[in-house]
């Protein structure tokens, strides 16, 4: 994926180094591409006190492909059941047979929409759509729509 750095905040999720200790379970995350379904079979969080920003990540690991999603956004989120607004750090990458297909805030390509969050269990459910390009081709694109996630996340330095 793009981000590697949201990527190593999951990594140190997954493996306990987080200054609370509260684990962080994993979520649901769905949403439509194209026609077809995306449902999440592990889904984590994870926030950096020192970037300022939340990374969700799942995946759907099956036979053939293993397809996953990760949304970053800045934090702490300030509006609430209403599309964020534009910001740099608020980007989707979803990546399936060997492709990955960015969106970005910025671009008009995502709109995220934080529904609840629970700063002392450390939880977020919110809401999105997107339309995903590839960067070799600007052409080769993905809509995404009714995109939802519930989960925990780990807090990191």
């Amino acid at each position: 994926m793009k981000y590697p750095v949201a990527a190593f905040l999951l990594l140190f999720a997954f493996i306990g180094c987080s200054k609370n200790n509260n684990s962080s379970p994993s979520g649901s995350f769905s949403a439509t591409i194209g026609s077809a379904s995306y449902q999440g079979t592990t889904t984590l969080g994870a926030y950096s006190y020192n970037l300022g920003e939340l990374a969700i990540v799942s995946y759907s690991q099956r036979t053939n492909d293993t397809s996953a999603f990760q949304v970053t956004m800045p934090w702490p989120a300030k509006v609430f059941n209403q599309v964020l607004p534009a910001d740099s750090l608020l980007t989707l990458s979803y990546s399936a047979k060997g492709k990955e297909y960015d969106a970005w805030s910025t671009e008009g390509q995502l709109q995220l929409t934080i529904t609840s969050i629970d700063s002392t269990g450390h939880k977020i459910t919110g809401s999105f759509t997107a339309t995903g390009h590839t960067s070799a081709n600007f052409n080769d694109s993905v809509v995404i729509t009714n995109g939802k996630f519930s989960t925990g996340y780990n807090v990191n330095p």
